[in-house]
């Protein structure tokens, strides 16, 4: 009697532990299924809006261009997370001014970067292609911007999104054919404040004769 007891205790125990396992899988999966669509459904407004921008902004000059287009791009990405990634531990070395100036002319190197591919939205078409979950809160998702009449190469797009302390999801890269924005930024970025051993006014200075 004690030996069955103890055996209908196991298999309840078991029981349990499996049901809490499958429970809990399924709770993961359903939280990564709502991230995936989340970071689909702001890359989709994000497309939606530069294409708008892109039709109204047709006849404007190049400057006026950026300028609305910066307001754009700033609604969707995680600048304070490109920042931090593109200057390493540099970052915590710069003062709040450094940092604020240093924002501003990252997003405008962006802004110069992507601009071209977003502006072609005006004659092209977005079609989003793969997307998934990587881990609890990053979502990648696929996309390629394609001319139907063949004349411009399909350009393939990589957007790599994920929750911020508020909960929304934005932008943290873009990859275009492969080409990631933070990595090549970094690299560049580096490469200076190594040279001006990790003096901020100095990389600033080199934005801005750049611009």
């Amino acid at each position: 009697m004690k030996n069955s007891y103890n055996s209908l205790n196991l298999k309840k125990v078991l029981c349990i532990t499996l049901f809490s396992f499958l429970f809990f899988q399924f709770l993961t999966f359903q939280s990564y299924s709502d991230n995936v669509k989340n970071g689909e459904v702001i890359v989709q407004k994000m497309i939606a809006d530069a294409k708008k921008h892109a039709v109204k902004t047709i006849n404007l000059s190049p400057k006026e261009r950026s300028l609305k287009i910066e307001k754009l791009i700033k609604r969707f990405i995680n600048l304070n997370f490109m920042a931090r990634a593109t200057t390493g531990s540099y970052w915590k070395k710069a003062t709040n001014t450094q940092k604020e100036k240093y924002k501003s002319a990252l997003l405008k190197q962006i802004v110069n970067t992507i601009e071209e591919h977003l502006n072609t939205l005006a004659t092209l078409a977005y079609k989003p292609l793969k997307s998934e979950a990587r881990g609890k809160k990053l979502v990648y998702v696929k996309g390629i911007i394609k001319d139907h009449s063949k004349k411009i190469p399909d350009v393939n797009l990589l957007w790599k999104l994920a929750k911020d302390k508020k909960g929304n999801f934005l932008v943290l890269d873009l990859e275009i054919e492969g080409i990631s924005l933070v990595s090549s930024h970094k690299s560049e970025t580096m490469a200076i404040l190594r040279k001006y051993k990790g003096d901020f006014n100095a990389l600033l200075n080199t934005f801005t004769k750049s611009e």
